[in-house]
């Protein structure tokens, strides 16, 4: 299998393409070429072509979560794509907001769901761990079980009657390919925690090695009690590459580099993961 990263905050060589805040990358395995999220459509095209991923040749795509920075750039790939298979939890269309003292911004999906479908979007709901193609699974909703990974208060759903509560990101989860080293995992977020997405995994797979863990971390916003307790809890699995993007935010991606030397890798814009 061979895992390229599309779109992340930044672009770690010298190469032609642009960074943006979000997160995509491609997956190719012998059952088929994946797009998991698509960034906000700033740069997916043009970094794929840079890249040398025909998008419009894609078996299918994957939506970690309905935010605009993992799944705005859906309507530009539809667009070359046509028709194609949306692995992706039903509440990806709740509408969400970020919520402070100062302001309200909207940072959904900004395409209805319609528009997509019109465009080619067939919309394979997965709201449970199941396999989408020999040897590649979708963990669907991760059960939330560690005490200490307690989400961002920023992030809300608003509700008909106007309420906004704390987003519980149900429709949050990652990519698990079985691959011939061990278990590699795609994280778009990990709102639901990497811990708890983690352990879920290990649970479900019944196995704890993991070749490699990459994405996005949210790691980023957490405090740094929650950031000391995620690293423990990292170190208790053996992870052989973590390569962390996007919502991990430079200054801890720094820290785990420190930590984790050995098995640190910055997945920025053309990072590859080959097994």
């Amino acid at each position: 299998m061979k895992l390229t990263i599309l779109c992340e905050n930044t672009v770690g060589r010298a190469i032609p393409a642009i960074g943006e805040h979000g997160f995509a990358c491609c997956l190719e395995t012998a059952a088929g070429t994946f797009l998991i999220d698509t960034g906000q459509g700033l740069g997916i095209t043009t970094n794929a072509q840079v890249l040398g991923k025909d998008l419009s040749r894609i078996d299918g795509v994957v939506l970690s979560h309905g935010h605009y920075d993992h799944a705005g750039g859906l309507e530009a790939v539809l667009r070359l794509r046509g028709e194609v298979p949306v692995y992706a939890h039903p509440d990806i269309f709740v509408p969400r907001y970020s919520k402070t003292p100062h302001s309200l911004r909207f940072i959904g999906i900004p395409q209805r769901r319609e528009l997509l479908e019109t465009l080619g979007a067939r919309f394979h709901e997965t709201p449970s761990f199941q396999q989408i193609a020999a040897g590649v699974f979708v963990t669907g909703t991760i059960p939330r079980s560690t005490p200490f990974e307690e989400g961002d208060g920023n992030l809300v759903q608003r509700h008909d009657d106007g309420r906004y509560t704390p987003d519980l990101f149900s429709d949050d989860m990652a990519v698990v390919v079985d691959s011939d080293k061990g278990l590699v995992v795609i994280l778009g977020c990990a709102h639901a925690g990497i811990i708890n997405t983690l352990n879920y995994i290990a649970e479900v797979m019944q196995r704890d090695h993991f070749y490699a863990v990459v994405g996005g971390t949210h790691l980023g916003p957490v405090s740094a009690q929650q950031f000391e307790q995620t690293v423990a809890a990292l170190q208790g699995f053996a992870i052989e590459k973590l390569g962390v993007s996007h919502c991990t935010g430079q200054s801890r991606a720094a820290q785990l580099r420190q930590i984790f030397p050995s098995q640190f890798f910055y997945g920025s814009v053309g990072a590859v993961l080959e097994v």
